[in-house]
């Protein structure tokens, strides 16, 4: 599957839409919160250049037709809130994506992720063809597995040792959802 141009998606409350160096502020803001961060295996930002980095990376990994990430906006404000997309995704072979997101703290449970995340996966099985949709979580991120399952979302197991945080490596669980189950 190969994207005209990158898409850009509504909500009741946000849009969703490619990530441009004007949200750089925002960006660093969403990445230099350690609780943001935590789960991702990644250091907190201190400088404004890991978001101008991570931006291209994201706008590149989209070009190389890898990976899309949308950057969450407010409608009411303008103000880029988190990100939420696909991390990559097999269509020729498994029909599978994987779905990752993020928000800043001051809009956690407030129900914003569930209406990004309700878009993000319609969009997954309607437009770009996946039949499963997958999803890793440390195994203590209760808030996130709690919004999984919310969505139907199945814990697959644990892979031991799948990812590397901090220098060192961790489980995580596992998730899936079915086209079939979606509805």
């Amino acid at each position: 599957m190969k994207f005209e141009s990158f898409p850009i998606l509504e909500t009741e409350r946000f849009i969703l839409r490619q990530m441009t160096q004007e949200d750089e502020q925002s960006v660093y803001e969403l990445f230099s919160d350690g609780e943001v961060t935590k789960d991702m295996g990644e250091e907190a930002f201190n400088r404004i250049e890991q978001a101008q980095e991570l931006i291209h990376f994201m706008n590149s990994m989209f070009n190389k037709n890898i990976a899309i990430r949308w950057g969450i906006v407010k409608k009411d404000t303008n103000t880029l809130i988190g990100t939420c997309g696909y991390n990559g995704w097999e269509i020729h072979r498994g029909s599978r994506g994987e779905i990752a997101y993020d928000l800043r703290k001051m809009h956690w449970r407030q129900g914003y992720m569930s209406e990004v995340l309700r878009r993000v996966i319609t969009f997954g099985f309607e437009d770009m063809g996946l039949y499963r949709i997958e999803a890793f979580t440390n195994l203590d991120a209760v808030p996130s597995i709690k919004l999984l399952e919310k969505f139907g979302f199945h814990e697959d197991g644990v892979l031991r040792g799948y990812a590397s945080f901090h220098g060192q490596f961790v489980d995580q669980r596992c998730f899936s959802l079915l086209k079939k189950e979606w509805g």
